[in-house]
């Protein structure tokens, strides 16, 4: 299971590999709604992915809202329930 990043920046996500600094990843152009971690969980019975989001950032002190941000990284990636 590999582990990334992520910012939700007007409703867009925004991924990127966990060795940077979600500080770093912020532009001047939108405020960071959230941010936090997240994972792709493949189900064993029938192969479908599922996003699944957790954490906070904490070099820009904002939590992850995991329902929201899954929903949207999910729809991002063509991921669908």
């Amino acid at each position: 299971m590999v582990i990334q990043k992520y910012l939700i920046v007007k409703d867009t996500p925004v991924l990127f590999s966990s060795s940077i600094l979600h500080a770093d990843m912020v532009s001047a152009a939108g405020k960071v709604e959230s941010a936090g971690f997240f994972v792709l969980h493949r189900s064993k019975a029938d192969h479908s992915l599922k996003v699944i989001c957790f954490g906070e950032s904490s070099s820009l002190l904002i939590s992850s809202r995991p329902d929201v941000d899954q929903q949207l990284i999910s729809s991002y990636l063509g991921i669908h329930d």
